[in-house]
């Protein structure tokens, strides 16, 4: 004879009571929990037990356990959260830097299938089959210019250079691999998934030059020239195999003090 145990999900200040019969399996127990929830397939969930510790879902667990979800956030999503949070103890002191330029990634081409949009467009996170080729809001036309990018995870298959702003699909751009610019980090095909890089740009439009930096280190990783007839330009990358790629920092319209040109 099958046993009836309520179970108590607790989400969003709220507390969902399932009836969870005995034999009823791990998968159905979370994906019934999920569809009452509308947790979106695509967030990944933790279940914790009242004092904040993992627990597996059985339907073995006791009559009336209480059962805590808590949505995963990736390492981009506590990245931002944690930057708006600083932004906003900033803002209650001092005004915005002058020089400082906020920019996001351009809405997606609406033939373009391959990526999407997320975070106030901050984001963009690589969907389909093939490559995703996107530009940034950030025009850049004379003097000097630095801005930071995250990529999660660096895989192969991933490119950020910049780009004339009448650029289509990535062509006629000298692009170079991410994960072959980190020979600190563990080779990407051997280690799955790879490491969240946090890459610095510096364009001198002057010079027509972009230096790349592993910006927490503050160590530069690869130079070139640019086409000198690119007199508009804006930042761009070319990606695949799920990887978010987001804009990290405002752009500032100067040279920071570490970059050597």
């Amino acid at each position: 004879m099958s046993t009836k145990k309520i179970f108590n999900f607790y989400y969003d200040l709220c507390c969902q009571k399932l009836t969870v019969y005995s034999g009823t399996s791990a998968e159905e127990i979370k994906s019934t929990i999920r569809e009452i929830l509308e947790i979106p397939q695509d967030k990944q969930v933790r279940y914790l037990d009242e004092e904040g510790n993992p627990i597996v879902i059985s339907s073995a667990l006791p009559d009336q356990i209480k059962i805590y979800v808590e949505i995963k956030k990736t390492f981009t999503e506590k990245f931002l959260e944690e930057n708006k949070a600083k932004n906003d103890n900033n803002n209650t002191t001092t005004t915005s830097t002058p020089n400082s330029i906020k920019w996001v990634w351009n809405k997606d081409d609406e033939n373009d299938l391959e990526y999407k949009n997320s975070n106030e467009d901050k984001t963009v996170k690589h969907c389909g089959d093939g490559m995703g080729f996107a530009k940034g809001t950030l025009i850049m036309e004379e003097g000097e210019y630095y801005y930071t990018i995250l990529f999660e995870p660096l895989q192969c298959c991933v490119f950020g250079s910049v780009c004339d702003i009448n650029t289509t699909n990535g062509q006629n751009v000298d692009w170079f691999d991410f994960w072959t610019l980190w020979p600190d980090y563990p080779d990407p095909h051997e280690n799955f998934p790879g490491p969240v890089i946090n890459a610095g740009f510096y364009v001198n439009m002057n010079k027509k030059l972009l230096i790349v930096y592993d910006h927490n280190n503050k160590k530069e990783i690869k130079r070139i020239n640019f086409k000198e007839e690119w007199k508009k330009i804006c930042p761009c990358v070319y990606f695949k195999h799920g990887v978010s790629i987001t804009v990290s920092s405002d752009a500032l319209k100067s040279k920071p003090d570490f970059v050597s040109v």
